[in-house]
């Protein structure tokens, strides 16, 4: 089971935003972008083969388009803005965890980030987590509401390599 986030209204994002020059938009790949999917009735993943390797890839599909619908959003009002999507998981580790884990590149740490603010595309945890991988004074803004669980039952077509949510067998 997962968290189950909701899209907090543009307005109350911008609002928080009035005094921000230079925003990251972080999305998370997991449990938020499952949620975004479900809401929006988009695939959650697209996965590739590199064809010389045969190894697979995949790609965050709903959270890296509401990331860049909302750089779009932002440029309009004249902040400069960054869209970052990853499959770390921005809940966790905890504590000071993330200062030991962070030379090896887990989880993300964005304190030598020229960023004012961030807008979190996660659940609540994520949220908490984002916090701690700033720099004191960037103001850190809740993209997502976590309103519930979701268990997902994934569906996946070859043809297109879209993973999605099988609405039908889910729960949210």
């Amino acid at each position: 089971m997962g968290m189950y986030s909701i899209l907090e209204p543009d307005e109350k994002i911008l609002e928080q935003l009035q005094d921000s020059k230079s925003t990251l938009i972080v999305g998370c790949a997991n449990c938020a972008n499952i949620s975004l999917a479900h809401d929006k009735h988009k695939p959650i993943y697209q996965m590739t083969t590199d064809k010389k390797t045969g190894a697979m890839s995949y790609k965050p599909v709903a959270m890296a388009e509401e990331a860049k619908r909302l750089q779009r959003l932002l440029k309009t009002k004249g902040i400069k803005a960054e869209t970052e999507t990853s499959h770390f998981f921005y809940c966790a580790p905890w504590s000071e965890q993330t200062e030991i884990l962070a030379p090896l590149g887990y989880p993300p740490v964005y304190k030598d980030r020229d960023i004012d603010s961030v807008v979190v595309l996660t659940c609540s945890e994520g949220l908490k987590g984002m916090k701690r991988r700033v720099k004191d004074g960037v103001n850190v803004v809740w993209g997502m509401k976590t309103v519930g669980g979701h268990e997902p039952i994934l569906s996946y077509d070859a043809a297109s390599g879209y993973v999605s949510v099988d609405e039908a067998k889910s729960k949210f």
